[in-house]
């Protein structure tokens, strides 16, 4: 299910090219009422985000011809050094200004290799390795010397590692039936919640994990709730509530007819996609599906002491390095975190970046990672 999504996902990307060059919308965001969920209209965004972010960075990550990445699949700030898994299955590692450091590259059958890898973390000292197609979690050493492996029941979309406990995400399959299992560093389950919802199946392999410190941040995708977990129990932290549901038309997207009956659901017309805290505001990401303009990712500030929102569109504000969505948007207690390569669209202030930063990216070469720093 999960790979059909995903090729599907690829196929309207132009829809989100054609939304870059085409939206017009204005821009507006409501408050939230303290007591309820914050209210969000997403088809109105702020144009001014700068009063959130410190910096605004462009690394180019080194290139050389055996260090040579794919597409970035997903990324992780640990020490100032970024882990930073291919499309290939490498694990590449870079330090704060883009200089390569080493590489995991274990694919294989034999004992501590693996043929996929559907995400990372890093957590005292070693990369987690997490396979879905076989059903295990391998740990390297950060120059890439096999630890262990630890057996799971189960295929997961996505992982998190704390002190401890390993918690794991699945949308749609495993024998409990939960969207989060914790288990133990030797792979036996602790705790499972969280039923699974009637075809929310629709995307699989969501990042729906993101550490915090000791604790963890979680969601599903079309929830809209955010969750603390502690490694002991869990609270909500934050709801949001969007008032406009705008749909794809149906001959926008003619030729996915399955897909198209889902958009046109209210339920699937936008879903979380990162969440991050940053001191007292709450930072979520989110990708919709605008009536006759495509994809547009997004991003929401939720300011949990002042009680207030703010919204923008990462493709409209210049806080995206690409206007295909799906490419990628980190989120960390410090920063937000995309990515681009010399055949996408580097964006800064809203505007293509001056032939100075695109002379140092080769169209054969690594991807240039965009740090906006959070004040």
């Amino acid at each position: 299910m999960f790979i059909r999504t995903e090729i599907n996902l690829k196929r309207l990307s132009v829809y989100a090219a054609i939304a870059f060059f085409t939206s017009l919308f204005t821009i507006s965001c409501s408050n939230s009422d303290a007591q309820g969920p914050t209210n969000i209209d997403a088809t109105k965004w702020d144009k001014n985000p700068d009063s959130h972010f410190a910096s605004q960075r462009i690394i180019p990550l080194e290139t050389r011809d055996d260090i040579l990445m794919g597409d970035i699949k997903s990324i992780r700030v640990y020490d100032d050094t970024y882990f930073i898994l291919d499309s290939r299955n490498t694990i590449f590692q870079f330090d704060k200004d883009g200089k390569y450091i080493s590489k995991i590259a274990r694919q294989g059958r034999g004992h501590g290799e693996y043929l996929d890898i559907r995400t990372i973390d890093v957590f005292a000292d070693e990369v987690y390795v997490l396979s879905s197609f076989e059903k295990k979690i391998c740990t390297y050493s950060f120059d890439g010397e096999f630890h262990r492996e630890i057996g799971l029941d189960e295929p997961y979309f996505d992982m998190a590692v704390e002190d401890g406990y390993i918690l794991l995400y699945s949308d749609n399959c495993n024998n409990s039936h939960k969207n989060y299992v914790k288990i133990s560093p030797n792979g036996e389950v602790m705790d499972s919640w969280d039923d699974f919802s009637k075809n929310t199946s629709f995307i699989t392999g969501i990042k729906a994990l993101n550490k915090q410190g000791s604790t963890i941040l979680y969601y599903k995708p079309f929830d809209y709730r955010i969750f603390e977990y502690d490694g002991k129990a869990s609270k909500q932290i934050a709801e949001f509530s969007f008032t406009n549901n705008q749909r794809y038309q149906k001959s926008d997207m003619e030729d996915i007819v399955e897909f198209n009956d889902m958009v046109r659901n209210t339920e699937y017309v936008r879903y979380f996609s990162a969440a991050a805290k940053v001191a007292d505001k709450l930072v979520i990401t989110y990708r919709m599906y605008l009536d006759g303009y495509g994809i547009k990712d997004f991003m929401a500030i939720n300011d949990l002491k002042n009680n207030k929102c703010y919204n923008y569109c990462l493709q409209e504000q210049g806080l995206c390095s690409t206007p295909f969505p799906g490419y990628g948007y980190y989120l960390c207690d410090k920063a937000l975190i995309t990515y681009s390569s010399a055949s996408g669209f580097i964006m800064a202030n809203g505007e293509k970046v001056d032939k100075e930063i695109l002379s140092k990216i080769s169209a054969d070469g690594n991807p240039v990672l965009m740090r906006f720093e959070f004040k």
